[in-house]
């Protein structure tokens, strides 16, 4: 359709310039010369406005939490000698990204939406713009690609080109709590946690005393002891270990697989795993993650073993990230044959299906400690017995309600996976 009104202005002015021939009228003439030239330089006006036009897209943050904020730099510059009298710059930006204090306009694209920005600019000249962006749903996400549109100065002839910069991607890590927020308990949230190798002696845990050494410190030394056998005692502590914990998250919400999935109780799901990879990490734990779901863009079920390393907080996180509602396995499954020996298995859960129960009571009896977290408000028809289970569906629905209102934006927006990329297309963590 554009180029169809650009090529009516050629053929216009030469109808005029042969009309004004047959009449032998120099005005009509020079009337059709004028509109031709006119139209033939802003075609070529506009065919040359995006030469040496480049565009330019920064992040001051490519890891974010639910809540947190980045900058976003939009830049262009114009490296030729002619100035560009209009240009307009198309962002797509994905729905779990809010754009503060911005407009911004529905695309076809499914779950993305366009920001623009219009200006001018003159020879070698540059202009920047700067977009606050707020994280409000977890996933992987990627902004672009963008499209520049400019032409002539008087706006008949229009040019367009993408800008030849990859996308931006960025991953937005699920909301974390702090564990007594969820109604844990602050010093032994799930309890006296078995297994692990001694590492250092708790001195808030006395065991006994014995005979003094020399190389004991004096606040070692128990006085008590000491003046009723009268020869120096020094007090025995219980050793602290370096327990594995593994957190199995069962990304099923409804109890027959083929009805869907509730998409409120499985962010729960997500947030509840995170904030207990959090806390483990924090509390120097030896943690590790299994799931029944997918790595983004993989069709194999989430296994992140036990470990210490520095990054691998944010190697649970980003797993959790981008974690989706589609199962590839039971979870009773993925927990047979996958534990180190000893290890504590925290579940959390929304359904408890007969298989998995087996397999949690089969774990117990083999010296693993369980503790199961219950996110929904369903009921569980079968029976766990022993094994302990902390129930905070109805906690996390008020705590969900704050963070959306904390957040600025409705409550169903937070529990809405936004435009997802495959892991290949998401850059290494920092």
């Amino acid at each position: 359709m554009r180029t169809l009104i650009e090529d009516a202005w050629l053929l216009g002015a030469s109808l005029l310039i042969g009309i004004g021939l047959l009449a032998s009228s120099s005005v009509v003439i020079v009337l059709g010369t004028l509109v031709f030239l006119s139209s033939a330089a802003g075609r070529i006006w506009a065919k040359i406005s995006l030469d040496e036009v480049y565009y330019t897209r920064d992040m001051s943050l490519t890891r974010m939490f639910v809540g947190e904020e980045t900058v976003l730099t939009l830049a262009l510059a114009n490296r030729k000698l002619l100035p560009v009298p209009w240009i307009e710059v198309r962002e797509q930006v994905p729905e779990g990204l809010l754009l503060i204090d911005e407009k911004i306009f529905v695309t076809g694209a499914s779950r993305t939406r366009t920001l623009r920005r219009n200006t001018a600019l003159g020879r070698r000249d540059r202009v920047e713009w700067r977009v606050t962006v707020r994280a409000v749903t977890r996933g992987y996400y990627r902004i672009g690609p963008t499209t520049l549109f400019s032409g002539d100065i008087f706006g008949f002839f229009e040019n367009e080109m993408v800008a030849d910069i990859p996308a931006a991607a960025i991953i937005v890590y699920p909301h974390t709590y702090l564990l007594p927020e969820l109604g844990f308990d602050s010093v032994r949230p799930f309890g006296e946690l078995p297994g692990g190798n001694r590492i250092y002696e708790d001195p808030s845990r006395i065991v006994g005393v014995r005979d003094y050494q020399s190389s004991d410190p004096m606040k070692r030394i128990d006085w008590n002891a000491t003046a009723r056998v009268q020869r120096l005692q020094s007090r025995l502590y219980e050793p602290s270990r370096a327990q594995s914990i593994v957190i199995a998250f069962n990304v099923g919400t409804l109890k027959r697989s083929w009805e869907g999935s509730d998409p409120i109780v499985l962010e729960r799901g997500v947030s509840v795993a995170a904030s207990i990879a959090r806390w483990a990490y924090d509390t120097d734990l030896e943690v590790g993650l299994i799931a029944n779901g997918a790595f983004p863009g993989q069709g194999r079920p989430i296994h992140l073993g036990v470990g210490r390393h520095p990054d691998r907080l944010n190697r649970l996180l980003e797993a959790l990230a981008g974690i989706s509602s589609f199962t590839i396995s039971s979870l009773a499954r993925e927990l047979e044959g996958s534990l180190t020996a000893g290890s504590t298995v925290i579940v959390v859960a929304a359904v408890m299906p007969d298989d998995l129960v087996a397999t949690l009571h089969r774990l117990r009896r083999d010296g693993h400690h369980i503790h199961v977290v219950k996110i929904s408000s369903q009921i569980w028809e079968s029976e766990l017995g022993s094994i302990p289970v902390s129930d905070i569906a109805n906690l996390m629905e008020s705590l969900e309600a704050g963070l959306a209102e904390e957040l600025g934006v409705p409550g169903e927006t937070i529990l809405t996976k936004g435009n997802k990329v495959s892991a290949s297309e998401v850059a290494a963590p920092l």
